[in-house]
């Protein structure tokens, strides 16, 4: 009896599912910006009403979803997003965001990252879930992996992100 309702159980549960975003910072609004250490923040269009917040200063770049935390996550190289961004939803609810961070590091040319974020509302904002390497075959198996395992229940501030897997 116990196997059936747990069958039933699996069943009635939305299933993940990945819907893209393309981000291009040219139809972005810019927020704010700052001469002096060339600061950008930009508001983009995103997936279901829920914009992305992106960040660029001293070569790096940070991306958020829904709200801007003010926590910089980025890689340690000098980098650039990806064209575009991974919405995992839980049935037709977005519950992460994941994205791809490039380095244009001469010294690291081809090294990326997957970044696993959760999506952040007024007064809740997102944060990192996870990192991946990009150079990984399975990488966005496993990026998809952490996102449906972790976000719904993370708690940001208090859990703790993956480290890079496979770096």
């Amino acid at each position: 009896m116990a196997v059936i309702l747990l069958a039933a159980l699996a069943a009635a549960a939305p299933a993940s599912v990945s819907v893209y975003t393309e981000l291009d910072l040219d139809a972005c609004r810019v927020i704010e910006q700052v001469e002096e250490g060339e600061s950008v923040r930009w508001r983009c269009p995103g997936h279901a009403g829920i914009p992305l917040f992106v960040g660029a200063g001293d070569g790096r770049f940070d991306v958020d979803a829904g709200a801007d935390n003010e926590v910089w996550e980025s890689i340690g190289e000098f980098n650039r997003p990806g064209p575009r961004v991974e919405w995992r939803l839980r049935g037709r609810v977005p519950v992460a965001i994941i994205f791809r961070l490039i380095s244009v590091d001469p010294e690291r040319p081809r090294r990326s990252v997957l970044m696993v974020k959760t999506i952040g509302r007024a007064g809740r904002p997102g944060c990192l879930i996870a990192t991946i390497d990009g150079a990984l075959p399975n990488a966005n198996a496993l990026a998809r992996a952490q996102a449906d395992r972790r976000a719904a229940g993370f708690r940001c501030g208090m859990d703790r992100a993956e480290p890079d897997e496979g770096g």
